[in-house]
């Protein structure tokens, strides 16, 4: 079985070595960043890249009351608003990220970002809190822009180990993120855990000023404007048309329609980005194994556990009304409480595969990741009654989610070299954020065929919870023949990093 060769020429079966010379792209141990310098670049990164998790806690936890406060059954849209510009906006920042310095671009998305948290919080109305949330997007792709800055910023010997704490402080985020929402929430309504993300943001936005600017790794400024709209056009129709199936009929001439515009786009966007000399997604990439089954499997999982993960916050947060809602009726804090084993485990089990990425194959945690993350769904499924079963649940999927996020960076670091790390990255949260947004909106559509609207506002039975998450296991294990067909890819002592680093 063949690796594509990472100067583009013909392929080969030996995985390419970072070159340890003055000259090459990796940096000796002195010119690594050490101690406390190290500690500040690793937070620089972490925080910002965790905004998006952050930033959906709090869209989790603060749904049933912004639901009930603006009377909507269109609760949805408070999530899928920031995750579809998120999604849209990722390949195009990416590649501005290569043109222009990733740090620029990282702090121009962060001040965006800002502005819209800030409407989100003050919006009087659930329109204008839509359009906050929206602009919120545009920090959204940060995410992918902060694994390519640590390739640039860390040394091979360090850059495994940076890019699993990255990806695993995912566990960490959602393990006090909670319990601060949860306390603001019960406190103060739903504008306290508002008002938190609003914090978190302009704190990113501090801290990526001490990152060093990384190389541009584009030749020149063209963008792919074309491409760009056909994306972002078959994207919105895609989600449209999926959240409007029930209500206008999945026969329907809208919806057909949509389907029909979704497709064309899609087939339009293929066209141009082959075409094109500098492509915002490099479709090309694809037609390599490794790359393909890498992105889709990872994006596959991520997006359905980021979707399933305002189910349980649903399930606790809405009032338990015989006939009418199946909801616990919990506190923010007490939900935070009963799932942080989960969200413990996930965090030092993703350092734990962080620190031996040296050693380990990627391949195997990340599909014993997507074995036990599936199992995790199933118990969800059948024992979300009361604390102690949804503790259970909790703990199995964040085991499961431990072992897969802490993969994610790895399998795309060992699969793409470091001109691609940014296109790689951009592709993988685009592809996420698509995952995200369907199975969001087909939860949603699953949940409310078996929910009862009352006052205005969607309520969701016992068998809705149940059948959202047998929905989202039954995604998952549909996946996993995919992360089978994943070939040799390599590890982090294999690839070439390092070129930021001073």
């Amino acid at each position: 079985m063949t690796t594509s060769s990472f100067s583009g020429s013909a392929a080969t079966n030996t995985p390419r070595q970072a070159d340890p010379s003055p000259s090459g792209t990796s940096h000796g141990r002195g010119d690594a960043p050490g101690g406390a310098r190290y500690v500040v670049l690793l937070l620089a990164l972490i925080w910002p890249a965790q905004l998006l998790t952050a930033a959906g806690v709090v869209t989790g936890t603060t749904s049933p009351a912004i639901a009930q406060a603006f009377a909507t059954t269109q609760v949805v849209w408070f999530g899928l608003a920031y995750t579809l510009v998120s999604t849209l906006l990722t390949p195009a920042v990416c590649r501005l990220g290569d043109i222009f310095g990733k740090k620029r671009i990282m702090m121009i998305a962060a001040g965006i970002g800002l502005v819209g948290d800030l409407i989100v919080v003050l919006g009087p109305s659930f329109e204008m809190v839509l359009l906050g949330r929206a602009l919120a997007g545009f920090y959204g792709p940060i995410g992918a822009l902060v694994f390519a800055t640590a390739r640039d910023v860390f040394p091979p010997r360090r850059v495994g180990v940076a890019s699993s704490l990255i990806g695993s402080s995912l566990g960490l985020t959602t393990l006090l993120a909670p319990l601060v929402v949860g306390v603001l929430l019960d406190n103060f309504g739903f504008r306290g855990p508002l008002w938190f993300v609003v914090v978190g943001t302009a704190i990113a936005l501090v801290l990526l000023t001490v990152l060093p600017e990384t190389p541009r790794r584009a030749p020149t400024a063209r963008f792919d404007w074309l491409g760009s709209l056909l994306l972002g056009t078959a994207t919105v129709a895609l989600v449209f048309g999926v959240d409007r199936g029930g209500s206008w009929g999945w026969s329907s001439a809208p919806v057909l329609g949509l389907g029909v515009v979704t497709v064309a786009c899609l087939i339009g966007f293929v066209v141009v980005e082959r075409r094109h000399a500098e492509p915002v997604v490099d479709v090309r990439m694809l037609r390599r194994r490794a790359v393909a089954t890498v992105l889709t499997s990872t994006s596959v999982l991520q997006g359905t556990v980021y979707a399933v993960a305002v189910v349980a916050t649903l399930l606790t947060l809405f009032p338990p009304i015989p006939g009418v809602s199946a909801g616990l009726g919990w506190s923010g804090t007490k939900t935070a409480l009963v799932m942080a084993t989960g969200q413990l485990a996930m965090f030092l089990l993703g350092f734990v595969v962080g620190k031996m990425s040296g050693r380990w194959d990627p391949r195997r945690p990340w599909l014993v990741g997507s074995v036990i993350t599936t199992l995790g769904l199933v118990s969800y499924a059948f024992l979300h009654g009361n604390a102690w079963q949804i503790g259970l649940s909790a703990l199995v999927v964040g085991i499961g989610g431990g072992f897969s996020v802490g993969s994610v960076p790895l399998l795309i670091l060992g699969s793409v070299s470091p001109k691609e790390q940014s296109m790689a990255n951009g592709m993988s949260v685009l592809l996420t954020g698509v995952a995200t947004a369907v199975v969001s909106t087909v939860i949603f559509a699953v949940m409310a065929a078996s929910g009862v609207v009352m006052d205005g506002t969607q309520f969701y039975s016992d068998a809705s919870f149940r059948n959202a998450y047998l929905v989202c296991a039954a995604i998952l294990a549909a996946s996993i023949p995919v992360t089978l067909a994943i070939p040799r890819i390599l590890k982090t002592s294999e690839i070439e990093s390092g070129q930021a680093a001073s």
